[in-house]
Parts: structure tokens; sequence; C-alpha cells
């Protein structure tokens, strides 16, 4: 598909508000709103613009957000591990993640206390040779992003008026402290069935009306207008917008870790980014044990001044690239039998956590390991 400046600048206003009225956007890429609609509905059947999804904010669930970097030996092992994501409960997203090595990036939101079995399965996948190593993460909760600015774009030199190590070098030397971590929910006496069913289909298609809900449900309209609302509120941190990235390679997106980072210079990215935004989607998460992780989609050029100055003002830094388009990522939808609606608990064991997502992927270890 043949692209126009308008288009790519109606993917970057979207990743604002998924929602965005032609008016606001037309105002955003600077043309008319016929123009806008036309250009939008045109992605749209085009099948670039892709349903937006629901992002839930773990710890109102009473879930806790882990992150794992595997790195395998081989490429054929990468079928394993992608396999192994799709059959365990609690991954909410994947990708193939490219730097000295092939590996995969993994986010698991899981039960409070149960990080020992993710452990344990990887442990097993290097017992069997079918990762080289891995690392584990744990969310602190304090989160913060920010969105493309096109203010900061300029079409005609096809550039972005941003310079990283500026950015960093200009960061408050005495920044406001973070935020209260989010709390972890342990009451689940008001979470319903009815709920975590329209939490998943809208972490499946975050446009879908109340009538469509009904539809999906089978609830009737009543329960469905009163839960969605409770849903939306309590438990949907932010909409994403998604769109096809075969069809577009205009950006690269990348995640950044930092470890061994003091508490300052953790606030001094934290506010940072709060204000002094930089005009790109990304997205902080102070991590547990003095860990940072960034994630962040860009131009190369940009990218290339980012990885630089990251490596000049983060302690021991680490990159990946990652694989957004279709087969080398996936967002999983919110698993409602995940819960155990009679007892009130999650679904937490060796059984459930590790045999099982490893027996679902047996076939697959033994043709790899033959």
């Amino acid at each position: 598909m043949e692209l126009k400046f308008e288009d790519f600048a109606i993917l970057l206003a979207l990743n604002q508000d998924p929602f965005m009225s032609m008016s606001e956007l037309s105002r955003q890429i600077k043309v008319s709103e016929p123009e806008a609609t036309e250009r939008y509905d045109l992605l749209k059947a085009k099948g670039v613009i892709k349903n937006p999804i629901a992002i839930f904010n773990p710890e109102s669930l009473g879930l806790q957000r882990i992150y794992v970097i595997t790195i395998l030996p081989d490429y054929p092992c990468l079928e394993i591990i992608e396999e192994l994501c799709t059959a365990h409960p609690y991954t909410h997203y994947r990708t193939r993640i490219y730097g000295g090595s092939i590996g995969v990036f993994i986010q698991f939101d899981i039960p409070i206390g149960t990080q020992k079995y993710i452990e344990m399965l990887f442990e097993t996948l290097v017992e069997k040779k079918i990762i080289a190593s891995f690392e584990i993460s744990e969310s602190s909760g304090v989160r913060t992003e920010s969105y493309p600015n096109l203010d900061k774009y300029n079409a005609g030199t096809s550039s972005w008026s941003f310079i990283w190590p500026i950015w960093f070098a200009t960061l408050e030397v005495d920044p406001p402290r973070l935020p209260t971590p989010l709390e972890i929910k342990r009451n689940f006496s008001e979470f319903t069935p009815a709920q975590g069913k329209i939490l998943e289909f809208l972490t499946e298609n975050a446009s879908l009306s109340i009538n469509e809900l009904c539809d999906k449900s089978g609830l009737s309209k009543e329960v469905v207008e009163t839960e969605y609302s409770i849903v939306k509120e309590k438990y949907v941190g932010v909409i994403r917008f998604m769109y096809d990235r075969e069809i577009f390679d205009l950006t690269e997106t990348i995640i950044a870790f930092g470890s061994a980072v003091d508490l300052l210079r953790q606030e001094r990215l934290y506010n940072g980014i709060k204000t002094d935004t930089p005009p790109f989607f990304l997205s902080l998460d102070i991590l547990k044990d003095n860990k940072i992780l960034i994630w962040i989609t860009m131009s190369p050029g940009q990218a290339s001044d980012f990885t630089y100055a990251c490596w000049q003002n983060i302690p021991n830094f680490k990159i990946y690239v990652l694989d957004t388009k279709t087969q080398g990522s996936m967002h999983y939808c919110f698993y409602p039998e995940n819960f155990d609606f009679t007892s009130g608990k999650w679904k937490a064991s060796q059984e459930y956590m590790v045999d099982e997502p490893l027996q679902a992927t047996k076939k697959a270890m033994v043709k790899i390991q033959k």
C-alpha cells in the first residue's frame, strides 16, 4: 500500500486515543476533516487499522506483573517457547527479541506469591536445553507512558525535533518522589463472572458496543450496561491502539533494561517523562530491586540516538530489538477461567502453572530434541 504522510500521521495520532473524533484527528494531522475521514476509512478497509484492545491493570485484579527474557540456543527452540506462551494461562504478551542472540520477551500477570512456579518452569526449560538462560524481573507497580506528538515532527524532512542526549542532560536535578506503587487488590468478593467475560472480550476488541457484548457474552443488556461500567472503571488501565506493522515499516520498537539504577535516577527518568514528555510512544516501568524497563517505538534514527544516550546514562544497560510484526509478537486476552469464582481465588499450583503448559508443548519438544 502506498504510504502518504497523512497515513503515517493518523497512526501516530491514534496512539493517544483510538476513539479520537475525526475533527480532532484532522486538527492533529493538519488536513480537512473530510480528507482525514477518507484516509482513516481507507486504512481501516485495508486492514491497517485494527481493533483497539483494553489493557488491564494487573494490581486491580490481585495479580503481579513479571517480565521474563529468555535467550535461546538456536532458532528451532523458538517454536516451543511461543507454543508455551500460548499454552500458559497467565501469559499477557510475548515477542521475539534480537540482539546478540535470539530470544523471547514475555510478560506474565500471575497470582501473588507464584513467581516460584514461573522460575520452576524456566529452570525446567534450561535443563531440557530449550533455552540457554533466562532472567525474571518484577514490576513495582509504578508505571508511566508517553504518546507521539506530531508537533515535533517535520514532514518535509521526515525528522523529529527531539535530541535524546539533551533530554537526558536536562532531567530535573532534584525531582519529586516516585508515586506510591499501585496496591495489589486482595478482596475479590465483588468480582463477578459477568465482569470476567466482559473484560475478556474487551481485551480482544475494546470497540465492542453494549449490544455486541450482549451477543458475545449471552448476558442481558441490563447486566452488561451495569458491569461494563465497573470493568472500565476498576480494571482497565488504557485502551491500546493497534495497527498492522507489516504494512508500514517506519518505526522500530525496542526495550531497554537497566539494573542497579539508584532511586534518584529512577525519579529523574519518571518525572522527565511526565514533565518534558518525549514525542514517542514510550512506557517506563519501575521494577523491583533497582531495575527499570523502558519500552519505546520510534524512527530508526531516533532509536540509535536513544540507545547511545541510554548507554551513557543508565547503569548496566541492555537493549533488545522487538519483532512486533504479526508472527513475531502476540497479545493474549484476559482469561477468566484462571479465576475460581466459587472460592474467590486465582488458580495457582505447580500442575496448573508448570506441568500443564509443559505437557501442551511436549510434541514440539520431542520434535526439536530428535
